[in-house]
């Protein structure tokens, strides 16, 4: 059984339990997945061009 430690201000046993639940809290995320940031993921495929990749390369516009 763990023993009970004594606190000679009641203002430290609350720093204390503050503490132990912010500890409590960090575990807690810190034993979540990792996020998912989308960085060079495919969520999708890409719509095929109806004039093909080239078309993109120029621009839609000629200028006057």
């Amino acid at each position: 059984m763990a023993k009970r430690t004594h606190y000679p201000l009641q203002s430290d046993e609350k720093h204390v339990e503050q503490v132990r639940k912010t500890i409590r809290d960090s575990l807690d995320l810190l034993r979540l997945p990792q996020p998912d940031t989308f960085l060079g993921r495919q969520t999708h495929e890409p719509f095929p061009s109806e004039q093909g990749d080239d078309a993109q390369a120029e621009p839609r516009h000629k200028p006057r």
